[in-house]
Parts: C-alpha cells; structure tokens; sequence
C-alpha cells in the first residue's frame, strides 16, 4: 500500500505540470479591457443641457499615436457594453448633455482611433448617466465590458480607466474602495456612490472603475474639492463612481424602456424651512433650520396620495418604508428605491401623534411629470397658468398682453409672483434649472413634462430661473426670470421636493 501511494505521488508530481496553466496577470486584464474605452467627443454645443431620467493585447494599438480632438467642444470617457446583439457606449450625462440635438454632434473615437458617430439613445440625469449608440456599427477593434453582479468590498483593489483632461486616452490609475454609499451635494448625482483612492480628474468622467476580474464596478463620476478660503483645492485620494449595480438597473432601463428610467410617483410636495438670521454664529451663511423634519406641504390632485393623505398637509415625516428621515434629501433617497406599482409606507407625525400610511404608487409618466409643473408653478394663483399648445411650453402672466397688430408684446405691466416682478404677457419657456453666479445647469424644455422634470431637479434649492422668450417662434429675445418656489418671504428659504 505504502509503495501504491508513492508511486501515485511520483505520478502526479510528473503530469501536475501539464494541466496548469498561467492565471493571467492584472497587465493582462487591463490591456485586455482597453479596447472595450472609448472617447465621447462632443463636436456640437447648445447653452442648456439635454434632461435626461477585451481580450488580446491592445495596449500597442492604444498608444501608437495622439488622439486629434481639435474639432471637440468637450470630451470625456466612456465604454461599450454589450445588450441584446447590439453595441452601446456607457458615459455620464454630464459628458453630453450640453451637445447639440442634431445630428453630427457626438463622436466616439476607439482604441485605433477611429472615429464614429453616435446618438443618444437617452438617459438620467438625476444619476448622471447618459446611453450612447453607434449609427454605424463600429468595427472588430471595439470590445465590451460586463457590470459585476456584486458590489466591491472595503480595501477591494480597482482602477480607473479614462482619458484624463481630454489628452491622455487609456490613462490606468490604481486604487481601492474607500467607502461605499456615499451621498454628494449638488442638483444631480446625488446617490450611490463608491469612494475609491483610484485617481480621477478632467476626462475621466464616464469612464468604467473596474476590479481586478476586468468587471465594471463603478462608473467614474466626481472628484472631491476642500475649501480652503476662497479656494478650492482638489483631493487626489478622494474619487466617486456611480456603484455598479445601480449603473445595471438605470442603464438596463433606458436601453429596454425607451430611453428612460422608471419611477414611482406619489404625488407629495415636501418641504424644510430655513430663516435667515444674520447675527448667527452657528451657519456659516445666516441660514438656520427652523424645521426639524420634513414636512408634507401639499398634495397634487388625483394623484395616488390624494387618495391617502389628502388632509395630511402640515405632518412632519418620521420614516419613509420604515427607514428614519431627517431631511428633504434623505426622503428623495428612499423614495428613489421604490418603483411604480409598489407600496411606500410613510410613517407621519402631527403633534404627538404618529401613523403610518400605505400609499401604492404610480409610473412617473410624462402626464404626471406636468402635474408636478402646474403644481410648483400655478399654486401661486390665477396670475400664472401654465399652457402646452403645439408641444410647446408656455406660462402666462396677468393674462395674455398684445400690441396693436394682435402680436404679444410681453413688455407691459409687471405683475409680482412670489415677490419677483415679472411682465404681463405669454411667454415661451425655453429652458429651466438654476442660473447662479457661481454655478448653472440649466435644462432644454420642450414641454410641460420637461419643465416638471427641470422642477424635480432643481426644488431643493427652492428657486427656479426660466428662460423666457417671446412667444413667437424665432424670437431671441431671451430673458431670465427667477421664481421662488417656496413663497414670497426674503426671510424663509425652502428646501423643496415633488414625488
């Protein structure tokens, strides 16, 4: 028995060998993944944004020359993924949103830099993530890249892949997964972060953060800044990539539902109070919260918590699916985890009584998007009416003001909405957002959905700056107007949201 089992050890000591083979290096997996980086070059401009809800060795290829981007207006990163036989290109919004609607606006430059056209098959700009197809299918060099179906661990090692400052393509930076679930300031991109050490900046926006099984995790979205004073000084270390599952469900949808990402819809307007206090020494700008907690401020009409919670206006929310809130963006976060046909329970105080309510949702649908519009924007009074002839989007002021040959002259009496003067008159609102001294993201609108998508964007600053125009088509008469959302009180400063 003793000499059987030696033997065997000899044998397998002698074929061990023939049956390995080398696991592939982490070289070979980033040169593998290069080919599946791409280029989004934005040749094509407009002032306002779109609103949007490998294998082998390429690395010779990828470096052989400079990428020409001469004719660009913008760039950033991106890569392919495959779904249902066809190539697209996965970027952030923000990449493209500011491009042209029309045709010759958008480009992708691949790993042997050749250049195609592309569209947008649509997006979400609330995530920051835009969709991308080619209108020509692009050739043998362009591979794809798969989403991992797990989140990465703590201290997990990636590397981000991307075309930093627009001029160094297919640039690999290490790191590891710092933190997970992290939640961002800002109008967009606020949810479902993962912090990594894998440095980031300029260019690299879109580009995949994949782990060490060439598998996507993340998608690279923001960079971290201190204030130090008056300036602002970049944080190397600190990088954010949209998580990659959540990337999976929001890209799935918008490729399988017409360019979207479905939503529930309640119905509630939300809101937090700030006064403004210029002797204090607890804020840094006189804003103090007078809120504790959020407050349903108004239900819409016919909406799916009208038929729960129509006389719960004035209620403080506690929880939202069981899960505490203490503020507007906490309530956004929850509520952005249900989906359409779904029960949220909201747990509502009024003194020291507390409840809970089932609320079953609905699909956040263009229609209902204009019900959010005609809410933030008509609750002012009979002053201000909200209009879609033509598909078009048009807010009137004081009714409607025409000159002697029946034209509208929109430069008559001002009536005031909210405080801030605006002209009597019909107006046609070109785009909507925030038009701010230190920042500005404002959105194309075409309709009343548009507008109430640009509104659910922008609600929690509490202001929204339209640009107006006069109704008739050519007119570039453009105008900003600013609206408070939250009412005419230069003291109060609300924090709003529409769901």
């Amino acid at each position: 028995m003793k000499k059987t089992f030696c033997l065997l050890c000899v044998l397998l000591s002698i074929t061990f060998p023939a049956f390995t083979q080398t696991q592939p290096t982490i070289s070979d997996i980033l040169e593998n993944a290069l080919a599946s980086v791409v280029t989004v070059s934005v040749e094509k401009t407009e002032g306002t944004k779109q609103l949007l809800g490998f294998r082998g060795n390429e690395s010779e290829t990828a470096y052989e020359k400079i990428l020409d981007l001469s004719n660009s207006k913008g760039s950033g990163s991106g890569f392919v993924i495959d779904r249902n036989g066809k190539k697209y290109v996965i970027t952030n919004a923000h990449v493209i949103e500011n491009a042209s609607e029309i045709s010759g606006s958008v480009f992708i430059y691949t790993i042997n830099r050749t250049k195609y056209e592309a569209k947008v098959v649509g997006g979400d700009s609330f995530y920051d993530i835009a969709v991308l197809e080619f209108i020509k299918t692009p050739g043998t060099e362009v591979k794809s890249l798969t989403f991992a179906l797990k989140t990465p661990r703590i201290g997990e090692k990636v590397y981000a892949v991307g075309n930093p400052l627009g001029e160094y393509p297919y640039s690999v930076s290490d790191g590891i997964i710092s933190a997970k679930n992290r939640v961002r300031d800002g109008l967009t991109g606020k949810f479902g972060f993962l912090q990594s050490t894998a440095t980031v900046i300029w260019g690299n926006s879109g580009g995949p953060l994949i782990n060490e099984k060439g598998q996507v995790v993340g998608i690279n979205s923001q960079i971290a800044f201190a204030e130090m004073g008056d300036e602002s000084i970049w944080q190397p270390q600190i990088n954010f990539a949209l998580e990659g599952t959540l990337s999976k469900r929001i890209v799935d949808n918008i490729i399988t539902d017409n360019g979207r990402v479905k939503r529930a819809y309640l119905g509630i307007e939300v809101k937090q109070d700030y006064e403004y206090n210029q002797y204090s020494t607890t804020t840094k700008d006189g804003w103090e919260l007078i809120d504790s907690l959020p407050v349903i401020s108004g239900i819409i009409p016919g909406s799916p918590a009208s038929k729960v919670i129509n006389d719960k206006a004035g209620y403080k929310i506690l929880k939202v699916n069981g899960v505490d809130v203490r503020n507007v963006e906490e309530v956004l976060g929850e509520l952005e985890s249900a989906s359409p046909l779904s029960v949220v329970t909201l747990t509502l105080k009024y003194g020291s009584s507390v409840t809970s309510y089932n609320i079953t949702t609905e699909e956040l649908t263009p229609q209902r998007l204009e019900d959010i519009a005609k809410s933030a924007i008509e609750k002012n009074g009979s002053d201000v009416k909200l209009t879609s002839p033509d598909n078009t989007a048009l807010i009137t002021f004081g009714g409607y003001s025409e000159g002697a040959d029946g034209r509208n002259t929109g430069n008559l009496k001002s009536v005031k909405m909210r405080g801030e003067e605006i002209n009597y008159g019909t107006w046609r609102i070109q785009a909507a957002g925030y038009d701010g001294e230190k920042f500005k993201s404002m959105w194309r609108v075409k309709s009343l959905s548009d507008l109430g998508a640009a509104i659910r964007l922008t609600a929690s600053l509490g202001t929204l700056d339209l640009y107006l125009s006069l109704k008739e088509a050519g007119n570039d008469n453009v105008k900003v107007k600013r609206i408070s959302l939250g009412g005419s009180n230069s003291n109060l400063w609300k924090s709003l949201l529409w769901y």
